[in-house]
């Protein structure tokens, strides 16, 4: 429970004096009681009427109970009643998922959490936090402080300009700001490091000479760097198939390659899982060994090419059919490139130079893409039933 009343007594007591009178009174308003009442030493409690005024403050609750003790803190110089309330933060995420605590910031944090905003296991060099104000004035401003020991000898601050950790030594006044300039970033501190547990506390200020204590300590830890890839064959229908190595992808029975027919698309696709955290997305690239489809028995070769197979009298290549992502919109979508965005027989290269096939400019969650693999041989192949080409795929992430 947060206990922020504030406690105060008007004492509205003119005083006349008399020699050597003690005696005690119980003084009733319309705001309060006092009861027994004692003046000594030539003094006694009097009323009187007409305009006057006069401020004792008797008592106040701390604005943050918890950091004195367990009921309250009674202010001891008057320099205390201006301080604003400590501040608390109220949320500090880097890793959640399905829900958020915090509730100024992009709204696919209430479904998702932090993975909604930064990929799949979260964010691995960023994270968010909003501040509970205490009921501050709106003016009000805030610094943080940010540890990796919990303040036992690392203790840093937030910059107010690019919410980078910062030393004590650069630490100055700009890098306090107002609730909203906080929370207005999706990211509110930047340049963390990967699976680190960070603590951070919040102070306020308003006014000159009014910083308050620091607040309570929340901690929050940050993922690691999060890339997955995943291959596998099936039909045209296997979006959701999940198949093991070795993958190989044939031109068989119907689907059988014949010396001067038209462009034929084998049956089995390449299905492409893929997924990351990584700020600046991934690509994916593809290297083959050979330059096309090869015989080793005839040593002739359907070369591959960036190509409309039902224009060339030969020709080999790939073409994306299928390409899909988990619908967060904050995250990336998937495009395949120009050369393999194609339609009817148009192909991109399998080249024995790395090629980009797919790739995505923001981090990705649970992509899923699919190849065809699209071959036509001239009439100057010799049939045989060893034509083949080995490809390998890469992602790469992208920083």
């Amino acid at each position: 429970m947060k206990t922020k009343a504030i406690i105060k007594t008007i004492l509205i007591l003119p005083l006349l004096l008399l020699p050597s009178i003690t005696s005690a009174a119980e003084l009733d308003s319309t705001g309060y009681k006092i009861v027994g009442a004692t003046t000594k030493g030539g003094a006694i409690l009097g009323t009187a009427s007409g305009d006057y005024s006069a401020l004792l403050e008797v008592g106040r609750i701390s604005n943050d109970p918890r950091n004195y003790s367990t009921n309250y803190k009674m202010f001891t110089s008057p320099e205390e009643a201006f301080l604003p309330a400590v501040p608390e933060i109220s949320c500090f995420e880097t890793t959640t998922s399905g829900s958020s605590n915090c509730t100024t910031g992009p709204s696919q944090l209430s479904t998702g959490g932090m993975v909604a905003i930064c990929g799949p296991s979260g964010c691995y060099s960023k994270a968010r936090f909003e501040i509970d104000i205490n009921e501050n004035p709106t003016d009000t401003l805030y610094a943080v402080m940010i540890s990796t020991d919990n303040f036992v000898s690392d203790i840093k601050y937030v910059d107010g300009n690019n919410f980078w950790p910062e030393t004590q030594s650069t630490h100055n006044l700009s890098d306090f700001l107002t609730k909203t300039d906080w929370e207005t970033p999706d990211f509110n501190i930047q340049g963390l490091q990967t699976n680190t547990t960070y603590y951070i506390r919040a102070f306020a200020l308003h006014g000159d000479f009014t910083q308050t204590e620091p607040g309570p300590i929340v901690n929050a830890t940050t993922s690691a760097g999060s890339v997955f890839f995943d291959i596998d064959i099936a039909d045209e229908f296997g979006v959701s198939e999940e198949t093991t190595p070795p993958h190989n992808t044939n031109f068989t029975g119907v689907y059988e390659l014949i010396g001067g027919s038209a462009a034929i698309t084998a049956e089995d696709r390449i299905w492409l899982d893929a997924g990351t955290n990584s700020q600046g997305g991934f690509a994916v690239v593809i290297r083959g060994i050979n330059g096309g489809l090869k015989s080793n028995t005839t040593g002739q070769i359907i070369v591959s090419a960036t190509i409309d197979l039902d224009t060339a009298s030969d020709g080999f290549g790939l073409q994306s059919e299928y390409i899909n992502q988990d619908s967060y919109s904050y995250l990336g979508v998937i495009s395949a490139t120009s050369d393999y965005s194609g339609s009817g027989n148009s192909v991109g290269i399998v080249s024995t130079n790395a090629t980009k096939v797919y790739e995505s400019s923001t981090p990705i969650y649970n992509g899923r893409m699919a190849l065809k693999v699209i071959a036509k041989p001239g009439t100057d192949k010799t049939p045989a039933t060893d034509y083949q080409e080995t490809i390998y795929f890469l992602l790469i992430p992208r920083i």
